[in-house]
């Protein structure tokens, strides 16, 4: 290959050389005939080309094409000894490419061999079918041609049908026109006898529309006195009615009223009762700590319970004002529990004993007092920062 390139290579350096050798003798030689001019023309001065001189460059050029070609032929053998270590190189590839297209060969011949017999295998698949098809085919023609026959003979049977069925038809239509004028003589006679019933009719309708407008105003005017009569009667039975739903009413708000004072005298009785049992606990823990702290201790003790009492009664109002009561609260109670700062700040309030529904309403009111009265001696005010309260609602 690189042998073909460096001959190809000289004949172009060779071919490129003589046809500058061309040009430069083509330039010097004029190949027009001469033109008479058809109008002066200046005379232009020209150089002649020596032709010792084009024979001196020519010379020169096959020197340099002697020397070209010995050159070319050093190298040409240079590039042959390549060329036959290469073609023997080639000559191994080439003995190894045969050997891979013997076997891409037989690989292929055998994948022929398998693609042949899978065309015979398809062609007589296709064989097969285009047998079965003819079959279907056939089988199909013979249906289509029993069913033609079929048909041919039904419609054969249908004509004769309709041939019949058109006789009877005609005999039909004649036997009907006959029927339908005997119908409107019998029409023309009926509508006659029944124009003279119609009138007939219509003069009992007279008569009996007016009986019956008679009727309708006397029926008309027994219902409207039955009605008036209906209506006061039904206004004195609810006059009597409303008479004794007034004499329930009152005689339950009077049983409400003595039951509502029996409940409050009930109440007052228990809250006395637990006041007075409270005081008798204080009073038993005021002489115990009378006979522990003395005589002077006792004086001091007894002015505080009072002073106590009295402030317990403010704080119970004060909470009796915010406390909302319901009507189902009525006859319940609820023992609370009160933790008071020394100034009358609601610390702490415990969920209480007793109804649930009270006991939550009370803890409710107690902390929207927010601060109860405290008194001014230091005794009382101690004793009133734990307080247990019986909290009643009143309505």
């Amino acid at each position: 290959m690189r042998e073909q390139g460096n001959i190809r290579r000289s004949l172009l350096i060779s071919l490129g050389l003589h046809l500058l050798v061309g040009v430069f003798i083509l330039v010097g030689v004029n190949f027009e005939p001469p033109r008479r001019p058809s109008q002066a023309v200046s005379i232009i001065e020209a150089t002649m080309i020596d032709d010792g001189m084009v024979a001196a460059q020519a010379e020169q050029l096959n020197q340099m094409l002697a020397k070209q070609q010995q050159e070319q032929a050093a190298e040409q053998a240079r590039a042959e000894a390549q060329r036959q270590a290469e073609e023997a190189a080639q000559r191994r590839a080439e003995e190894q490419a045969r050997a891979e297209e013997a076997e891409r060969l037989a690989q292929q011949q055998k994948a022929v061999a398998e693609q042949k017999a899978q065309a015979e295998r398809e062609r007589q698949q296709v064989v097969e079918q285009q047998r079965k098809a003819e079959e279907a085919r056939k089988a199909e023609e013979a249906r289509k041609a029993a069913e033609a026959k079929k048909q041919a003979e039904a419609e054969q049977q249908r004509k004769a049908e309709e041939a019949q069925k058109a006789l009877a038809a005609k005999k039909k239509a004649e036997a009907e026109q006959q029927r339908k004028a005997e119908e409107a003589r019998k029409a023309a006679e009926a509508k006659k006898q029944a124009e003279a019933e119609q009138q007939r009719k219509a003069e009992e309708a007279r008569k009996a529309a007016e009986a019956k407008k008679q009727a309708e105003a006397e029926q008309q005017r027994k219902a409207e006195e039955a009605r008036k009569a209906a209506e006061a009667k039904k206004q004195a039975e609810a006059e009597q009615q409303r008479k004794a739903e007034e004499a329930r009413k009152a005689a339950e708000a009077k049983k409400q009223a003595e039951a509502e004072q029996q409940r409050k005298a009930e109440e007052a009785r228990k809250q006395a009762e637990a006041e007075r049992k409270q005081r008798e606990q204080e009073q038993a823990l005021k002489d115990l700590e009378s006979l522990m702290g003395g005589s002077a201790g006792g004086a001091n003790s007894g002015a505080s319970a009072a002073e106590v009492d009295r402030y317990k009664g403010m704080i119970i109002a004060a909470i009796q004002r915010n406390w909302l009561v319901d009507p189902s609260m009525v006859g319940k109670q609820c023992v609370i529990n009160v933790r008071v700062a020394p100034d009358g700040l609601i610390l702490q309030v415990s969920e209480g004993q007793g109804d649930g529904a009270v006991c939550r309403s009370a803890k409710n009111a107690v902390h929207k007092t927010g601060s109860l009265p405290m008194p001014n001696d230091a005794n009382a005010r101690k004793q009133l920062q734990n307080l247990n309260l019986t909290l009643i609602p009143r309505l």
